[in-house]
């Protein structure tokens, strides 16, 4: 839907790959953050450029889904 792609996870969270490079990933980082979002970023190389969302509950689970297309707009520069 926002053209980001799931990483297959067994944990309480999952990586989401944000399809750019690592700057990008810490613009969708800081983007949701200003919007009372916390989540967190991989520094390892080839995962530097994906955000890590934990599992949380249904209204926080909903929130995140609210704010994610606006932080990506903020991100991309739109």
């Amino acid at each position: 839907e926002n053209g980001l792609k799931p990483l297959p996870s067994a944990t309480n969270f999952v990586t989401i790959d944000c399809g750019r490079d690592g700057a990008f990933a810490l613009k969708v980082m800081q983007a949701l953050l200003s919007r009372d979002v916390f989540i967190r970023k991989p520094m390892a190389p080839r995962l530097d450029r994906c955000i890590r969302v934990s599992v949380g509950l249904d209204h926080e689970l909903d929130i995140f889904a609210e704010e994610l297309p606006g932080a990506l707009a903020t991100a991309l520069g739109n």
